[in-house]
């Protein structure tokens, strides 16, 4: 077992992931957290489900290196997810998928904070 840190991703400066090496398998953590009742096991999205997760709670420290940060763990697939079902599908392209959403969340900050100093600047 490896341990992986991930400091402030997605949340928390203590944040980190495992990798299990016997089986190549990264247990996740908190990045693709889900609510509700789901399946035990999917094959299925779990990037929307993540996604819809981040949009009710907000608990990401978004940061610019979310996205090539989760890129990087994109080449430990296969997942385990820690909040929600056992995943089946293609690893690498939900951290990918997951990295992109952070990386659209971080230009938005990016601008609406830019937005908002300019206009307290005028």
């Amino acid at each position: 077992m490896r341990y992986l840190d991930t400091p402030h991703i997605p949340h928390g400066w203590d944040a980190g992931v495992l990798y299990e090496e016997t089986t190549g398998t990264l247990l996740s953590g908190d990045l693709f957290t889900q609510i509700g009742d789901g399946p035990a096991l999917t094959e299925r999205d779990i990037v929307g489900p993540a996604i819809a997760t981040e949009d009710l709670f907000r608990f990401s420290c978004l940061n610019p290196g979310m996205g090539p940060t989760i890129r990087k763990l994109a080449t430990l697939a296969p997942l385990a997810l820690m909040h929600g079902p056992s995943f089946a599908g293609d690893g690498a392209a939900a951290l990918r998928g997951l990295a992109g959403d952070y990386d659209r969340r971080v230009r938005a900050a990016l601008t609406d904070a830019a937005i908002e100093a300019f206009a307290t600047a005028a």
